[in-house]
């Protein structure tokens, strides 16, 4: 018997709620921040029907903007860049944001580890990293990963404390990343994160 469709809705829902409760409960951030304090990362290895479970999505308004980060970097270049024009008509038709990580798209909002216009966000693993994402100007970076996650299952997390002295460093906003889930986000309340990627607990 073939497993049960997620819950895209509610996991949604649930997300959202919890991302907001972890902005509102960061030290207060001196400049502009993202209009958006979830975003929703997509993985080919995990999500093998990606516009199926975009359509379940809830509009914003139903849910405040969040913005979905497309990766699916395992697929061939043409067919990838095919899809993501899909995934940006999908999430833009339902008043959400579209970044691409690693790649530049006409009409998207932003990028990933890929200067752009629009919102550029930047991977940080380390301090080093964290340079590097303020040389290049980016809007905000994903601290990573925080807890133990499937994605990367052999990774070190950095922990809550770690993860807040990453993100203390940062002159840019930190989003966490890295085995995020609503219950996950309430152990960095009060820490400087002002938003939360995430993947399998969107999609499953």
């Amino acid at each position: 018997m073939a497993p049960p469709m997620p819950d895209i809705a509610s996991n949604v829902r649930s997300l959202c709620e919890a991302a907001t409760a972890l902005r509102q409960a960061a030290p207060v951030w001196p400049g502009a921040l993202p209009p958006f304090s979830l975003v929703l990362f997509t993985d080919d290895r995990r999500q093998a029907d990606l516009l199926s479970l975009l359509r379940e999505v809830p509009e914003a308004g139903d849910v405040p903007p969040l913005a979905v980060l497309f990766r699916h970097d395992g697929l061939p270049a043409e067919a990838r860049r095919a899809l993501a024009a899909e995934t940006m008509a999908v999430t833009k038709a339902k008043g959400h944001f579209f970044l691409t990580a690693r790649m530049v798209l006409a009409g998207a909002d932003g990028s990933h580890a890929c200067p752009s216009t629009g919102f550029v966000s930047w991977p940080v693993h380390d301090a080093a990293e964290a340079r590097i994402a303020e040389e290049k100007s980016a809007d905000f970076g994903f601290v990573s990963p925080v807890w133990p996650t499937a994605s990367h299952e052999d990774a070190q997390p950095l922990g809550a404390e770690n993860a807040a002295a990453l993100a203390r460093r940062m002159s840019i906003p930190a989003f966490a990343l890295g085995g995020m889930t609503a219950d996950s986000a309430c152990g960095l309340h009060g820490l400087p994160f002002y938003g939360m990627g995430v993947i399998g607990a969107w999609s499953g």
